[in-house]
């Protein structure tokens, strides 16, 4: 389904913050950002996960619909993703990665994408040696373009995770399982700050 909306302008002509979608970020911006671009109700629980894996120590921005109809208009494909206070915080970002949902409500898998092949493939090793299912990202969940959001840190390179519904429920509702996901990425990520 194609977006309602081609740049973040377009939306807010249409849009209202506050009634039909909100911001929220951690206090501070820092070198490693996680981002839920379409948090809320756009893609359930992804908010969530990107805040628990940033924690204290990295910073965290999250674009959430929170109307109760049509929500799915507030989705803006992540190579056009641009809004203006997230823009700002990727300034400073030196690792990015981003949180994503896939409709799959019955399988427990991820994809991961982004130009950032090194971490990428370190946590799909990391991942799948923990029991996680990492699946090859098809054409549209590669992430490879230059202005994917997931790409446009300081250093021109990011991640990006497409998790299924499925296991992103898991993830927040199981806590030994949230745990092991969200410590797995950020000792890796720490790792290399």
């Amino acid at each position: 389904m194609p977006d309602s909306y081609s740049n973040f302008q377009e939306l807010r002509l249409h849009e209202q913050e506050g009634r039909d979608y909100r911001i929220r970020t951690s206090r501070n911006w820092h070198s490693v950002l996680i981002i839920a671009p379409h948090g809320g109700k756009i893609e359930p629980y992804t908010s969530d996960i990107a805040q628990r894996i940033a924690g204290e120590e990295f910073a965290w921005y999250s674009f959430e619909g929170i109307k109760d109809v049509d929500v799915r208009k507030l989705h803006i494909t992540s190579h056009n993703f641009d809004e203006p206070l997230l823009l700002k915080g990727l300034q400073q970002a030196q690792t990015v990665l981003t949180i994503h949902g896939l409709k799959n409500s019955t399988d427990e898998f991820l994809m991961i994408g982004g130009l950032d092949t090194t971490l990428g493939t370190e946590l799909q090793i990391t991942l799948q040696d923990y029991g996680y299912i990492v699946k090859e990202s098809g054409q549209k969940y590669r992430g490879v373009r230059t202005t994917n959001i997931c790409n446009r840190g300081r250093t021109g390179k990011g991640v990006q995770l497409e998790i299924s519904f499925a296991l992103r429920k898991r993830i927040v509702e199981d806590t030994e399982c949230g745990v092991r996901f969200t410590d797995t990425i950020k000792s890796l990520i720490k790792d290399r700050s």
